[in-house]
């Protein structure tokens, strides 16, 4: 019992990280914060780097990147029970709900910063530029994931939660297209998830 609530607490602190670093990122365009964050930046916090070029690039690609990272981490988690006998599947959901969350957080920021709230211009502009169709397409799956996630409605909609691999093709799609030029980042992480579907078809 001690293990597992302290694995719990280990994910949640995980999951908190991405939002404390923006929040430190942040804080140095505002007055009084920027004390604050000179002094962690004083004290060996230099790698965490000051106020970022593009703030609104930042906390886009930043949620966006870390829904991904606890992706990897949900579709890991099957492998590991097949392939090394590791058993965290009761883990699956807590940190599903946090690949969905993060992945909430990147999507409505999206709407608000590029479709200014805007529902018909956010389907046009899913219809004008294919990675927002692919984006959108995942947050629909994860979200639907997410609402059947709970103990009493999961056994029902069993089927329909292995559209997560589908969602993750949808991503993979979506983080590639969003880049200018597909550096070793983008890369590694779509490699990461081609890898995961490749194990799981395998075992199939």
């Amino acid at each position: 019992m001690t293990k597992e609530i302290n694995i719990k607490k280990i994910i949640w602190f995980v999951a908190f990280l991405p939002l404390l670093y923006i929040i430190y990122k942040l804080s140095w365009g505002f007055e009084y914060p920027r004390y604050v964050a000179s002094f962690i930046y004083e004290q060996g916090g230099s790698f965490l780097g000051k106020f970022p070029n593009d703030p609104l690039k930042f906390i886009a690609d930043l949620l966006g990147i870390t829904a991904i990272q606890f992706l990897i981490a949900t579709l890991t988690l099957t492998p590991l029970r097949m392939y090394l006998k590791i058993n965290l599947i009761k883990y699956r959901r807590l940190i599903g709900l946090w690949t969905f969350a993060y992945a909430f957080m990147h999507s409505l920021f999206f709407f608000i910063s590029d479709n200014e709230g805007n529902v018909k211009m956010m389907i046009e502009d899913a219809y004008k530029r294919p990675f927002v169709f692919f984006g959108l397409a995942a947050f629909l799956i994860l979200f639907m994931m997410a609402l059947t996630s709970h103990k009493k409605l999961f056994p029902k909609f069993l089927k329909w939660h292995k559209l997560v691999y589908l969602a993750a093709v949808f991503i993979s799609l979506h983080y590639m297209m969003s880049q200018k030029i597909i550096g070793l980042d983008a890369a590694s992480y779509v490699g990461v998830l081609v890898m995961l579907l490749v194990l799981r078809l395998l075992k199939r």
